[in-house]
């Protein structure tokens, strides 16, 4: 019986320990745990055809998590022009403000912090682990009122990457699939046995399918680390011709290396065409996948984007192994953010950047966003320029670090002084006074420094308009007036 006793209480303690172990700091999230807030922010968006201008405001209604430290975290989306903060505390009436303390556009996430030092009495911060438990069942804590904190299941099927809420770079997500009603606002997700955090619901579809950000990111992202980025796009290599073009053998890996950003973590070590094979050691598929010990089947992005610390690149050089002029090279990849400036034609969501605009003669000029052109409706492909769609398309990312921007004439207020170009629209500005335009500061420049009498825009169909200098400010006068604009240019 002694015996027993001392076998039993030697396999307590090591499940103990075997648990420990896994969970690290991992703190189980009660149901009455005072931890997630009711956040309602008032926001007001800018205007992407008429830059002058912003919209109505409107309120967002989103799930707050404390964190500690009077700080609480919720989805960046929430957040994008915010004007006002308001935050509810469980079972309290008061209601406390808070200021945006940072933002990861591509994470999609952002930490508040409460204005009032004491609003975070009594709040008991959730802690987000590296681990997580898939497959498996997790709950979904959402607060609907006040005083009462709902709770609903969901079934977590895998991980995968994608770029979060249309941002740049690709990280891992949660697949999630539930019966029930859920909004995907910042509900924190736990683990339906142990309670441990796993992540924060972000996306739901009327297919009964979501998407969750795992814990692993978030603790990366509370911890103010930054997201790195392979700097390379790459297309699959499936069909035998081009694999045989570039010399492989039929049971040949790889992917081919099609885009390459400017100043990023690839520029200078990689090169166009090259075939990836191998990323730490793991092989490389022709479709761009590898085999995870853990998780299966993965992009490879998540070899060099991932920010779990058990297999995280983070800090450390990765190895590669490409096939470049048919022959096996091998390269080491320090990895860094993703550069800004190698971004040409800004997409997905705004980044909290507003549109800049520039006025010469009652035109305005703007620099190409994907959201000045989603900004005209669901059928917007079908309602822009061509040209603008195609530049959209395909020449988001810049082919060297001297290409510009993408200029190009939005719109002619209707003047009397300009009444021979009202048709104009959405047209590519290619040069002014015969220099090639890269910037709207550059065009600002040009115009304002020009030696010349005469101001000669030619667009990129070959389309020209020319003005007296002496004119533009006067037309830009008569604009502001007619048309309620404040200033010639916002920047």
């Amino acid at each position: 019986m002694l015996f027993l006793n001392q076998k039993l209480g030697f396999t307590i303690v090591f499940l103990l320990f075997l648990t420990g172990s896994l969970m690290g700091k991992s703190i189980p999230v009660g149901m009455t745990d005072p931890s997630i807030l009711q956040v309602k922010v008032t926001v007001q968006y800018p205007h992407f055809i008429q830059p002058w201008r912003f919209k109505n405001p409107e309120i967002r209604q989103s799930t707050g998590i404390y964190i500690g430290e009077n700080r609480i975290l919720i989805p960046a989306q929430a957040v994008y022009f915010y004007t006002s903060i308001e935050i509810k505390k469980p079972e309290a009436l008061k209601v406390y403000t808070a200021e945006l303390e940072r933002l990861d556009p591509d994470l999609g996430l952002a930490i508040l912090k409460f204005n009032d030092p004491n609003a975070s009495k009594n709040l008991k911060a959730v802690i987000f682990p590296n681990e997580i438990f898939l497959p498996g069942t997790g709950l979904v804590m959402e607060s609907k009122d006040q005083r009462n904190l709902e709770e609903k299941k969901i079934r977590m099927i895998r991980l995968d990457l994608d770029a979060y809420s249309s941002g740049y770079v690709e990280l891992p997500f949660i697949e999630i699939q539930s019966e029930e009603k859920l909004d995907g606002v910042g509900e924190l997700i736990v683990d339906a046995t142990a309670r441990i955090p796993q992540g924060i619901l972000y996306q739901f579809k009327e297919n009964n399918s979501g998407k969750v950000i795992p814990a692993f990111s978030i603790k990366h992202f509370i911890d103010g680390k930054s997201f790195l980025f392979k700097g390379f796009r790459f297309k699959p290599l499936i069909d035998s011709a081009t694999r045989n073009y570039y010399g492989l053998r039929k049971d040949d890996l790889g992917v081919l290396v099609a885009e390459i950003y400017p100043g990023s973590s690839a520029d200078g070590v990689l090169q166009l065409e090259d075939v990836l094979l191998e990323v730490s050691n793991f092989k490389i598929d022709p479709k761009g996948y590898f085999d995870h010990p853990k998780f299966g089947k993965l992009n490879v992005s998540y070899l060099f984007h991932n920010t779990n610390d058990i297999d995280s690149s983070f800090g450390k050089k990765i190895k590669l192994k490409v096939f470049r002029n048919k022959k096996p090279v091998s390269l080491e990849l320090d990895l860094k953010p993703l550069p800004d400036s190698a971004i040409r034609i800004p997409y997905g969501n705004s980044r909290f950047q507003t549109p800049k605009y520039l006025m010469l003669a009652g035109i305005i000029f703007q620099e190409l966003s994907e959201q000045y052109l989603t900004e005209h409706g669901n059928q917007w492909r079908n309602r822009v320029s061509k040209e603008l769609l195609y530049l959209n398309d395909f020449y988001r990312i810049k082919r060297n670090q001297n290409e510009g921007k993408v200029v190009f004439l939005s719109q002619v207020l209707p003047l009397s002084g300009n009444k021979a170009y009202h048709t104009a629209h959405q047209m590519i500005l290619k040069s002014v006074n015969g220099t090639q335009v890269q910037s709207l500061e550059q065009l600002q420049t040009l115009v304002k420094e020009s030696t010349s009498t005469y101001i000669h825009f030619v667009m990129s169909d070959g389309f020209e308009m020319i003005f007296k200098k002496e004119e533009i400010q006067t037309l830009n006068s008569e604009a502001k007036q007619s048309f309620q604009i404040q200033k010639d240019s916002n920047f």
